[in-house]
């Protein structure tokens, strides 16, 4: 490298130090060294023909172009800078070449090489005999002194690189030997390779002859699981079909059955095909097959519950509930299975029950009876017994038939059923029982309709009500479906009315009978027939433990009540008006009906459905009480005299307890009657007759039954003529002057014998 003349610029334009500059350019010693400690990897890389040159050689050739390109890049620099230049005087070429070489000295003096480095460096040129003078002169002399040290280092570095190059021969040497070697490799390779792809082609050709005979082989064998398939899912075998034809119905004949069935459903897809003429097939097959498997299943069934000694085995017992379990899928089969069920056991039932009623009229002996039964048309004559016996033998028949049919189409086994099964269950026990409504019906009817007694009818409504009682707790009710049960509550109700109409044809009887219009006589006692009457009705009545009489509604329990009290009443009363009025007296007719309505309480108070009825009876019997107070108290002011003096005292004011003022009857004294001589003649009657007069109304009241009655009649009519008697004797004493009589209204109590009651009475009496 040339060193420049330091005359060429000027002092002002000496360039100020660079920082260090990392120059891209190593050296070919540090180069050289690189390349071969990776002498492994280009070994490899020599092994590998890929071209005509390896990548080490690529990266080496990539490295001198850049190498060749910065040292032509120096050269041109340093030869325009050497150039001569006719213009030096131009300012601006000196400043472009001075900073141009002052960027070139700064990489070179700047150059990031080691301390070790730049010390070995300046060591080598210490052993030259270096005359720095004449380096630095800036005259010839010193140009080609630079020159030649320039010379003596390259051919120093010449020799220094030949003799490094020189190590490396022996390896170059081995490297050429070992190229013939590979070369004769890469020919071995090379027909290596050529055999393999020729065999690699008959390998190919192979694979895609035993590719194409597996792909034929897969679809015969997916053709052959298919048509298995398909005869597993939609073709029954020789064998199955000949159970579902002829075998006998088991668990095996269930399962090839349901097997046929799902097959059925799976003929569906067949028919989704673009031709669904062999699914139509397969289908019309299989439903034929299937429906002569439901007929013999239904037949299976209706045998075995027509002969009940089928079902006396587990097997059978269990055959028949799969059968009812396999019918409930299908509700049309399994109505035709309950109807076959109801008539079948309707009309065993109906027969068993005339035979056990009748018996065997033509032999004389029945099927039972030879069983040691006794035909219940023997005790026909007893009405209670004949029905309680055939009530006893329904309920029998009840119990048997719900038990079987729940032996029959219940599972034990099973936790639930279904509701709708069940209500259909449910409803063919209740047709099968209502067979027995009609002949059940019509014979208690015939006893209750040929029965006069009321205690019989009232029996056979107690037998009914109890045996629906017990028959309710067999037999539930279906809303739409006929019962037993409804029969018998007719039987309830014609009893009831049976009873009830009785009743009123007897009182019908009796109200138009002449005989018992002869009953009543002078004696004033109740008719016989009252007596009879509820000899025979009271008796029934009272032995109700309902809240009403043969558990009638509120309303008609309590008009029924009424009428067996109002219309013998009425009935009375019309014989009374129409026989006895022109013949008794006021008082008579009272104490009869006092007597008879007497009767009626007496009866009727010890029952408890008639509570009601007493308070109006007692009330009818206060107002006839009262009634003949008045009558008795006219008949003793009668016999005084004084029936003429109470009717003008009543006419002006009658006498109250609550007020009495002798003043207001100041109009007295225009009354003719009203005079000394009246008052003297009643005062003779007083004397006369009041001594008698308590023994002469006993007399009257002796055909009174009801000491109570007769004893309260006597005391209210003696006090109400002892209060007459004293108000009216202070009336006289005001507008005559003289005196009632000589007793006074005490002791005119006293011999009438009410002196306490009028005592008490007297001191509430306001007098003015």
């Amino acid at each position: 490298m040339d060193f420049v003349d330091f005359d060429t610029f000027s002092n002002e334009d000496i360039p100020q130090p660079q920082p260090s500059l990392v120059l891209p350019i190593t050296s070919n010693i540090e180069n050289l060294g690189k390349r071969f400690s990776h002498f492994n990897n280009l070994t490899r890389n020599l092994l590998k023909k890929d071209g005509t040159e390896t990548v080490d050689q690529a990266q080496q050739l990539q490295s001198n172009e850049k190498t060749n390109k910065y040292v032509n890049e120096s050269l041109n620099l340093l030869n325009e800078l050497e150039a001569p230049s006719d213009d030096r005087t131009k300012v601006s070429n000196v400043n472009t070449s001075s900073s141009g070489l002052s960027t070139r000295l700064s990489r070179v003096l700047n150059s990031s090489l080691s301390d070790n480095v730049l010390k070995e460096i300046f060591e080598n040129l210490e052993i030259r005999d270096i005359n720095s003078d004449h380096l630095v002169e800036p005259d010839f002399v010193g140009l080609s002194s630079r020159k030649k040290l320039r010379g003596e280092i390259e051919y120093d570095l010449t020799k220094t690189q030949s003799l490094i190059l020189k190590e490396y021969d022996p390896h170059r040497k081995k490297l050429y030997a070992l190229e013939s070697d590979i070369s004769k490799l890469n020919n071995i390779y090379d027909s290596l390779t050529s055999s393999v792809e020729k065999d690699f082609d008959l390998v190919k050709q192979l694979v895609e002859n035993v590719g194409d005979l597996n792909r034929q082989n897969t679809i015969l064998l997916v053709k052959k699981r298919l048509l298995s398939e398909f005869k597993s899912r939609f073709v029954l075998n020789e064998y199955e079909e000949f159970i579902l034809q002829n075998e006998t119905v088991n668990d095996e004949f269930f399962g090839v059955l349901n097997k046929a069935e799902k097959m059925q459903q799976d003929c569906s897809i067949l028919l989704s095909i673009d031709n669904s003429d062999l699914g139509q097939k397969i289908m019309f097959q299989l439903d034929n097959l299937i429906n002569q498997a439901i007929e013999r299943i239904i037949s299976h069934v209706n045998k075995s519950i027509s002969g009940f000694y089928l079902l006396h085995t587990k097997s059978r017992l269990s055959t028949v509930h799969k059968c009812l379990q396999y019918l409930k899928k299908n509700l049309n089969h399994f109505i035709r299975v309950m109807n076959s069920y109801t008539q079948i056991r309707s009309k065993t039932i109906v027969d068993d029950f005339l035979t056990q009623l009748n018996g065997d009229l033509d032999r004389g002996v029945s099927s039972d009876n030879r069983k040691g039964a006794r035909p219940i048309i023997l005790s026909a004559h007893d009405p209670i017994r004949f029905i309680g016996d055939m009530l006893a033998y329904v309920h029998s028949v009840v119990v048997n038939e719900s038990e079987m049919i729940s032996i029959i189409f219940f599972d034990q086994n099973e936790e639930t059923e279904n509701s709708d099964y069940k209500t259909s269950v449910l409803e063919a026990n209740s047709k099968v029982l209502h067979a027995l409504s009609r002949p059940l019906k019509t014979r208690i009817d015939q006893m209750v309709s040929s029965e006069v007694r009321l205690s019989t009818i009232y029996s056979i409504y107690n037998l009914v009500s109890l045996y629906k009682i017990m028959l309710s707790k067999q037999i539930q009710r279906i809303e739409g479906c006929p019962s037993l049960l409804d029969s018998i509550d007719q039987l309830i109700t014609s009893t009831q009315q049976k009873f009830q109409n009785d009743i009123r044809n007897k009182l019908a009887t009796i109200k138009s009978s002449n005989s018992a219009q002869l009953e009543l006589n002078s004696d004033l006692q109740p008719p016989e027939w009252l007596i009879e009457f509820y000899a025979e009705l009271l008796p029934i009545i009272d032995s109700s433990s309902s809240d009403t009489f043969m558990d009638l509604p509120a309303e008609k329990s309590a008009h029924f009540m009424d009428y067996i009290v109002d219309e013998p009443i009425k009935i009375f009363d019309l014989h009374l008006a129409k026989n006895m009025a022109k013949i008794l007296s006021k008082s008579d007719q009272l104490i009869m009906k006092l007597n008879f309505l007497d009767l009626i309480l007496s009866k009727i108070m010890p029952i408890r459905l008639m509570a009601d009825k007493i308070i109006s009876i007692n009330e009818l019997i206060s107002e006839f009480t009262q009634q003949l107070v008045n009558s008795q108290l006219i008949k003793t002011l009668d016999t005084c005299k004084m029936v003429d003096f109470y009717n003008i005292v009543n006419m002006i004011c009658p006498f109250s307890d609550d007020f009495f003022d002798t003043s207001i009857y100041q109009p007295i004294t225009e009354n003719k009657f009203f005079n000394e001589d009246a008052i003297r003649t009643s005062r003779e009657a007083l004397t006369e007759n009041v001594p008698t007069l308590l023994m002469d109304s006993q007399n009257d009241l002796m055909k009174l039954n009801s000491p109570l009655i007769a004893n309260e009649v006597l005391s209210n009519s003696f006090l109400d003529f002892v209060k007459f008697y004293f108000k009216f004797g202070l009336i006289v004493q005001e507008f005559l002057k003289c005196a009632l009589s000589n007793w006074s209204d005490e002791e005119i109590a006293t011999l009438l014998g009410v002196e306490e009651e009028y005592s008490e009475i007297k001191k509430q009496l306001a007098l003015e």
